[in-house]
């Protein structure tokens, strides 16, 4: 059998559902010469939960539960209480030194399928990068996403990737000290933005990115995958369970039969309501209005990071 293949989600007890039949997509696909590790990074999972999810471990996949707060003990100290409480949100920064066994490892979002062998992701060499990812496809789409990273985060739009599948070169961020670039950008800055997880990453990691082709990361949108379609992403509000019609929703649902959720996504499916979409397409107004109120911010990437750190050295 070959090295360990170590893969991490993040998940809570609302996102059980869609990880168990991410899991299940995963192990469907995964090769008897591999061992796979699979570690769920959790927050509060209920136990019986968590039971069904390590229902799906095999001879050669495994599935274990690590408590985030563990990950945070060590920092408690350094921050600020208001700080140590949302960190939850920033699991993936704090990886390379929960789990120092290893120099490598996957990390997927919950709301994905996969449709070929992760041990292919895992392959990738990422050699002299910090992370191996898949440019964000929403940028491109709207000159308010394409502006707000260029002019609020700072780099330019087809440099930005998306955190949700990534291949970590966990040795490459601890000889980069990566979390701690982290920690002191977030408790000297606190940036304002969309999506700081995401965003973190993107500028600790920025110019120091394998860019993947879009079939090992790709969203709802219309357009074909780069190379071979190997992994579905249903990011943003393309999610499968509210929307019948989402793009590549179909590979979902194949998996989604053989979990012991099913029967509650259906009903989620067939209960989402026309107010419910309504509130999405509000959300989604909301979110171009805060894009207004982070430019008129002094807190951003761009102004703050960029300008003083790199600039000023």
């Amino acid at each position: 059998m070959n090295k360990p293949i170590p893969i991490f989600f993040a998940c809570n007890d609302r996102y059980v559902p869609y990880l168990d039949v991410a899991i299940i997509s995963l192990i469907a696909h995964a090769s008897p010469e591999n061992e796979y590790r699979i570690t769920v990074l959790k927050t509060d999972i209920s136990e019986q939960n968590q039971a069904i999810i390590k229902k799906h471990a095999t001879k050669n996949v495994s599935i274990e539960f690590y408590d985030v707060q563990e990950m945070l003990k060590p920092v408690k100290r350094k921050l600020p209480e208001m700080f140590y409480f949302s960190l939850a949100a920033y699991y993936r920064l704090f990886i390379e030194t929960a789990f120092p066994q290893y120099d490598k490892a996957i990390y997927l979002d919950c709301d994905v399928i996969l449709l070929n062998d992760i041990a292919k992701l895992y392959e990738t060499d990422v050699n002299g990068y910090l992370v191996g990812a898949v440019y964000e496809q929403n940028t491109d789409r709207s000159p308010e996403f394409t502006n707000y990273v260029e002019e609020i985060i700072g780099i330019p739009y087809y440099t930005y990737f998306n955190s949700g599948v990534m291949v970590m070169n966990l040795a490459e961020f601890r000889k980069q000290k990566v979390q701690e670039q982290f920690l002191h950008m977030l408790t000297e800055y606190h940036f304002d933005s969309l999506a700081p997880d995401q965003e973190y990453l993107n500028v600790i990691c920025h110019g120091k990115v394998k860019y993947l082709p879009t079939g090992w990361n790709k969203h709802s949108f219309p357009e074909p995958p780069q190379g071979e379609l190997n992994l579905c992403h249903y990011a943003l509000s393309s999610k499968p369970w509210h929307y019948a019609d989402t793009i590549n929703g179909e590979y979902f649902w194949e998996y989604a039969k053989h979990s012991e959720f099913y029967s509650s996504l259906v009903d989620s499916l067939n209960s989402y309501s026309d107010l419910d979409r309504q509130r999405d397409r509000e959300s989604f107004m909301e979110l171009l209005g805060a894009i207004e109120g982070i430019k008129r911010s002094d807190r951003t990437f761009r102004k703050l990071w960029f300008k003083r750190e790199v600039c000023h050295g």
